[in-house]
């Protein structure tokens, strides 16, 4: 008996499941029953419709027509609620990409099918191609040897009628966006062929939105996960490409490589391309209602992983803007300049739009930091290079500079107050038994633009230090790299007030001296850890800063070091890493000392979790 099939949507890419409908009829296969559309059908869908009923109500027409099959091809943010009315009237169901929005809801209509003991396709075509199959089977069998990663490059582009199409369109809110929609298929490939589909198979996403438009919405994007068998992942997109090319994804073997060009349905190896023919997610619930040994291509429950990775992008800061300088308006199209070539080597490189260091990525990111030395000369002070001032992406200023209550803090840098018993921070030195004292001041200087001499009082050197500083974007903020690896150049010991007898002071190695502010509205925390009494002097994978400015509210996290962490929140705000918490640390001449802090700055508010 030929199954009775109902479809919701019959505009936008609803349309394309309306003339399958009605070819299938014809041939046979089915039996197209009704559709359910709250616009008014254009000329195209009334003739494809013919007489069958048009019903504004899902549920009504589902009842009436006692279908088996539902096809829900509506705007993303209905999927949830007809779905679910297919459910509860006991037909299968067939739920256009992305399924649902939240993973909650994933969740939610998993355990709604497995009730209902019913089939739930969700429509990604390129599970269904030919090539795909085969490219799959290239995997299993080992032809590629032992894959270490995937790639997908995406280059389209989209006018500006495509942003006025729907009231959805370019609204992330509403589950639109380039990696969420157009390029969903990318994510959702790349996940199947790597056996990873499940949410606990996706532990790590890293995301890089931009948005070359006046949209809210990702319309060039990067996104790199790591999947529990240790694939790394890259898909990079972009929907404002200097020249159009369907979507290519690349398999990364040991022993070779291949390419999917899935919307094509093509396998392209060293020496050979493949064209193959696809099975629509329809044809293949047919099939697998027909005869359940014939296997669902994109059951439902096979999308966690995809899902996850969504819902990481649905919780994402906004998408950042690119800079005009790197934006190109063609007619109707906006191109974003260099987009293809950077697009094209995170494919192929397995590396984010940061670590390219894509043009709007750098520019973006200009203004963010100043590096450089003191601009004043102050009594107790021993001028050396740091990072001041320090903005958010919104401005927000996070660092001080010689503040009243001391006036030797200053940004973000290295501070060192006692090495061999020379202050080479300034203010008074800290001695056991005595409190602060007045001490010997020491001086740093400048032997390259990356290498800096730590010196006593007479010249001296004691320490030779190599810095890099990177500077790159993260989701919603950016990200601060401080490395620096300190070479004796005599046998030195690093003290601290905290190794002198001062207890919870051991403070000296990296250092970020907070503007001043009210202390109600800093909140400091670590993984195991809340509030200053707890974190100061704790060792911890990261630490959390959050500042609830009700005007610029900012956060920052910080990791790297293995010594513990110095914090100050009442008395003044500063953070850093303590090279001689309690003891004295000894390194002799010759020897290396590695200091690497990460620190990611983000605006607004971010919770524990």
């Amino acid at each position: 008996m030929r199954p009775r099939v109902v479809l919701a949507g019959a505009s936008g890419y609803g349309r394309s499941y309306l003339r399958q409908l009605v070819d299938l009829d014809a041939a046979g296969r089915l039996r197209f029953v009704g559709v359910c559309e709250v616009n008014p059908l254009d000329d195209e869908g009334r003739r494809l419709v013919g007489a069958r009923p048009v019903d504004t109500e899902l549920g009504r027409l589902l009842a009436a027509t006692g279908a088996d099959i539902g096809i829900v091809a509506t705007p993303i943010p209905t999927h949830v609620p007809l779905a679910h009315q297919v459910l509860d009237a006991g037909a299968h169901l067939l739920l256009e990409k992305p399924p649902t929005m939240t993973l909650g809801d994933w969740n939610r209509l998993v355990t709604r099918v497995g009730e209902a003991g019913v089939a739930c396709q969700i429509g990604f075509q390129s599970l269904g191609s030919q090539a795909f199959t085969r490219l799959a089977s290239l995997i299993r069998d080992g032809e590629l040897g032992i894959v270490t990663g995937i790639g997908v490059r995406g280059r389209w582009r989209r006018p500006d009628d495509y942003y006025r199409r729907a009231s959805w369109a370019g609204r992330r809110e509403l589950g639109d966006g380039a990696l969420a929609n157009p390029f969903a298929h990318g994510i959702a490939t790349a996940l199947e062929l790597d056996g990873s589909t499940g949410v606990l198979d996706v532990p790590s996403i890293e995301l890089e939105l931009f948005r070359a438009r006046d949209i809210n919405a990702d319309d060039t994007s990067c996104l790199r996960l790591r999947t529990a068998r240790g694939t790394t992942v890259v898909i990079a997109v972009t929907l404002c490409a200097e020249d159009e090319e369907e979507p290519v994804l690349i398999v990364h073997g040991t022993a070779g490589r291949a390419e999917l060009h899935y919307t094509l349905n093509r396998l392209v190896r060293p020496g050979r391309t493949e064209d193959f023919g696809c099975v629509s997610p329809l044809e293949n619930l047919l099939a697998h209602l027909a005869d359940p040994a014939v296997p669902l291509q994109s059951p439902v429950q096979r999308c966690g992983g995809f899902t996850r990775v969504l819902e990481a992008i649905r919780t994402a800061p906004d998408p950042l803007p690119i800079g005009a300088e790197n934006v190109r308006r063609r007619g109707e199209y906006v191109d974003v300049v260099g987009v293809d070539a950077v697009v094209g080597r995170a494919a192929e490189e397995l590396r984010t739009f940061s670590e390219l260091e894509a043009p709007w990525v750098t520019g973006l990111l200009k203004d963010v930091t100043e590096y450089g030395w003191d601009k004043v000369s102050l009594p107790q002070v021993v001028p050396r290079p740091a990072l001041h001032p320090v903005r958010t992406l919104h401005g927000t200023v996070v660092t001080a500079e010689h503040p009243e209550d001391h006036r030797w803090h200053r940004g973000i840098g290295l501070a060192l107050p006692d090495v061999n018993g020379v202050n080479l921070w300034g203010g008074p030195t800290y001695r056991r038994g005595l409190g602060y004292v007045e001490g010997e001041l020491g001086q740093v200087r400048e032997i390259e633009p990356d290498v800096v001499e730590w010196c006593d009082a007479a010249g001296q050197g004691l320490l030779r230090e190599r810095r890099r500083i990177e500077v790159r974007p993260h989701t919603g903020g950016w990200e601060l790299v401080w490395h620096s690896v300190l070479s004796a150049e005599t046998d030195v010991v690093l003290n601290s007030p905290g190794s002198n007898g001062r207890p919870g002071a051991g403070y000296g190695g990296w250092f970020w001296r907070l503007p001043t502010l009210d202390p109600e509205l800093v909140e400091v925390f670590t993984p195991d850890f809340y509030g200053e009494e707890q974190v100061n002097g704790a060792r911890a994978e990261w630490l959390a800063v959050v500042v609830h400015d009700p005007d610029a509210p900012w956060t920052a996290v910080l990791s790297g070091p293995d010594d513990p962490w110095f914090v100050r929140v009442g008395q003044y705000q500063g953070v850093g890493s303590a090279l001689a918490w309690e003891r004295p640390r000894v390194v002799h001449a010759g020897e290396q000392l590695d200091i690497t802090v990460r620190m990611v700055l983000l605006d607004g508010v971010h919770r524990r979790a």
